[in-house]
Order: C-alpha cells, then structure tokens, then sequence
C-alpha cells in the first residue's frame, strides 16, 4: 500500500493527495511534520515532507512522487496529459504557481516570517506579476488547465486555497488572487468533486486544532 507521509495542513502534502484521490489509489496518510532528525532525513534529505513510501522505498518531493505515481499506475487517470504540448502548460502553471506565488507568499504568511510594511507591500507587487502571468496561461474549462483533471490542479487546488485564506489579513482590500478572474468559481466547483473536498475538510479540522492547542500554549 501506498503511505504518504506528511501533516494535512501541508499544501504539497495535500498537492500529492489530491492526485492520489484523483487516481482512486489506496492510501495511509502518516501525519508527521518535517523534521532535521537523522532518521527523517535518511528519507527525506531537506527534512520536509511530503514522502511516498511504497514497497518499502521513499520518493520525495511533490513534483517527483506525481510523476512516479503517473507511470507506475498508467491505468489510472494521468495527471500529466499524453500530448507533449499540453503536458508542458501543465508543467507551467503548476510552475508558475509554486515558483511565482507560493514561494514568495512564504514570506509573510509563515509564522516565522518577519514581516514589516514594505515586506508586504514587495511580496505584493510580485504576487500581482505572478498572477498576471497565470491568467495569460490557465483556462477554467472548467479544470485550471482544460477539460480534464491534471497536475495543475493539484498544485492550484492545494496552493491557490492556502494564499487565498492566509494572505487576507495582510490584503483585505487588495487581495491579489482578487484580479484572477475565474478562480472563485474554479474554488467552488473543485469542492463540489470528493477528492478536493476532502483535502480541504481535513486541512481546516487540522488547522482548528492547531489553533486550539496554540491558545492554550499561549
């Protein structure tokens, strides 16, 4: 059986399952965190997660556990689309969405960030430019990139719902996922499927006990 290894409120822990549940594939989700202990890195050698674990072998890094699930189980639906042309938008706007968005939101939506005026007001400016370039490349039809559920819609469902939610305290007038035209209504209709459904109720029931445990620390 398939474990993936990694805690739901992840979005690349949750960029993988939402591929596995699109795939019909039996799973064990081990909810661990990342981690520098030895033991971990021995699987998982920046210490992050999400890990595959199958026949007793781990594959890490989101991109790479899709794509090794895409061709070991070919009889399920591909997340990667057999023309090479569609396959590189594919590629492109799950780049472009964790490269230009994700990471530079990073910034300022991890508790660990420092964050002052200008931080916010930089990472915005970049994010606009991110999704400027994302809207020129999606197409709502009514998946991210088509008419088929691909890897793009892991990593948009699993990002996209992360930076939509978090950065609103720090863009409540301005939000940039506010200029992507067709994203709310991608957002309700990908709930309205089982996998991304589930994907989204197990990140809040995470993150409400998360928060509970962190007032009472607090």
């Amino acid at each position: 059986m398939i474990k993936l290894h990694g805690a739901s409120i992840s979005n690349y822990v949750n960029k993988v399952k939402l591929g596995i549940l699109e795939k019909g594939l039996e799973y064990e989700q081990i909810r661990i965190a990342p981690s520098q202990e030895e033991d971990f890195l021995k699987i998982s050698p920046m210490g992050k997660i999400p890990v595959l674990e199958m026949d007793g072998k781990f594959i890490f890094e989101s991109g790479a556990i899709l794509e090794f699930l895409d061709t070991i189980f070919p009889q399920t639906p591909k997340l990667i689309p057999e023309d090479p042309w569609e396959a590189a938008r594919v590629r492109e706007i799950s780049t472009i969405i964790e490269t230009y968005l994700d990471i530079p939101a990073r910034r300022i939506y991890l508790p660990a960030a420092k964050i002052s005026p200008e931080i916010v007001e930089e990472v915005h400016s970049t994010l606009v430019k991110g999704i400027k370039a994302l809207q020129r490349v999606v197409r709502f039809s009514p998946y991210i990139a088509g008419n088929v559920f691909t890897l793009a819609d892991c990593s948009g469902f699993a990002h996209l719902s992360v930076l939509d939610e978090e950065l609103r305290p720090f863009y409540p007038n301005n939000h940039p996922l506010d200029l992507f035209n067709g994203w709310k209504e991608y957002f309700v209709f990908m709930k309205t499927k089982a996998g991304p459904a589930l994907v989204e109720k197990d990140k809040q029931i995470l993150k409400k006990i998360l928060a509970r445990a962190k007032t009472k620390i607090g």
